[in-house]
């Protein structure tokens, strides 16, 4: 391999965390703050494919925050010309949407890297999402989609990779692949405090609701619980984007009431959202489906616990406390998010050393420094053969 080519790296998302118009979400925040952040160098550069646009005849290509981000032609054979001119080494798909697949479909060459962050089998939108009656997301399954990364997968042009490894089942029944494969462990980074000290912090009897408001967040029960607790400050943070006036038409009795102990602060980011996640005993999560949530991810590095109905990967069980899953609207599940919230706050060692678990668990797994390297190693080896050649 000659060490001295540059790898050109194609980024997949249809979302770039507020960037030209898109939504604010998670796939996009990791995108945009983490991956095109910190992921270039010398030896890799990074471009961001947002999606194939119905009005463009050619290419389209905006700079945000230093790097570049494209739109592709309408067309499949312009968008494919464009491809094989720009001759990518190597893709990489936060799990694969159907913006993503179709970009994905007419790439010429290179290795797919596809990271597994929320996989949705079509049983779990059955099943688990689609019980809620008040509003419901729309399914976003494809089915077109799996078979292309069988394909991708016979053609030995995939690699997989994961945030958590109980997501792997999910995501193998997701894409139907057969056979059992191996993904690495590849944790999302958070950005890490590293001078703030849990001792030295004064918490204050705050909780916090962060992510994007939209149904499967169920956001009406933090509304329930923070009326059924008014001894606690209970901040929401986020904003309402995709369907948004019937999304808003679900918390808005909640604002009408004005809760006095309930606060709409909105998309807040950087340092005032970190500043209320540092000063903060809880992050609620009251989400009928989740994978990782970097949220939970950045309220621990801050000792903040979590309570939450779900428990992916144990994280809910070992730094906070469960509340138990509850289905559908989730109304019937108030009373089990008192009990939790109510546990971390009236039993302070239990917290405390939780919170200090918490802490030595995000320095040593999610950190910037480690995301670094090991994804900057599987780029390398996913480009390596096409290099070669």
């Amino acid at each position: 391999m000659n060490s001295k080519k540059t790898i050109r790296l194609a980024l997949l998302v249809d979302e770039y965390f507020g960037a030209l118009g898109t939504a604010f979400g998670g796939y996009g925040f990791l995108a945009r703050r983490y991956v095109a952040k910190y992921l270039p160098c010398e030896d890799i550069q990074v471009d961001v494919l947002i999606r194939r646009k119905k009005s463009l005849l050619f290419a389209k290509k905006d700079v945000v925050d230093g790097v570049n981000v494209w739109h592709l032609p309408r067309y499949a054979w312009l968008a494919r010309r464009w491809l094989r001119k720009q001759n990518y080494d190597v893709y990489l798909s936060i799990e694969l949407t159907s913006a993503s697949a179709r970009i994905m479909k007419i790439a010429p060459d290179g290795k797919l890297i596809l990271w597994i962050q929320d996989p949705r089998p079509k049983a779990r939108w059955d099943d688990e999402i689609g019980t809620m009656s008040m509003i419901k997301d729309p399914c976003f399954y494809d089915s077109r989609i799996a078979p292309l990364v069988n394909r991708l997968n016979d053609e030995n042009r995939l690699v997989w990779i994961s945030q958590g490894r109980s997501l792997v089942p999910l995501a193998k029944e997701l894409y139907e692949i057969e056979q059992d494969f191996n993904a690495r462990y590849l944790p999302n980074p958070i950005e890490i405090d590293w001078d703030f000290d849990l001792e030295r912090c004064s918490k204050k009897n705050n909780i916090v609701f962060l992510g994007r408001l939209e149904a499967q967040k169920r956001v009406w029960l933090v509304c329930e619980v923070a009326k059924r607790m008014p001894q606690y400050n209970f901040y929401i943070l986020g904003q309402f984007f995709r369907h948004r006036e019937e999304n808003e038409a679900t918390v808005e009795k909640y604002k009408r009431e004005e809760i006095p102990n309930l606060h709409w602060a909105g998309h807040l980011d950087g340092a005032e959202k970190n500043e209320l996640l540092r000063t903060s005993k809880i992050l609620i999560n009251t989400s009928i489906w989740e994978g990782i949530p970097i949220s939970w991810l950045e309220a621990l590095s801050y000792g903040t616990l979590l309570m939450s109905n779900l428990d992916n990967e144990n994280l809910v069980s070992r730094f906070g406390v469960c509340s138990g899953q509850n289905l559908g609207d989730g109304f019937d599940g108030i009373d089990a998010y008192v009990s939790a919230i109510e546990k971390i706050m009236t039993d302070e060692a239990f917290r405390r050393e939780r919170a200090a678990a918490a802490i030595a668990y995000v320095r040593e797994t999610h950190s910037v420094e480690r995301f670094v390297r090991d994804m900057r190693e599987v780029v390398t080896e996913a480009a390596r053969r096409k290099i070669d050649k």
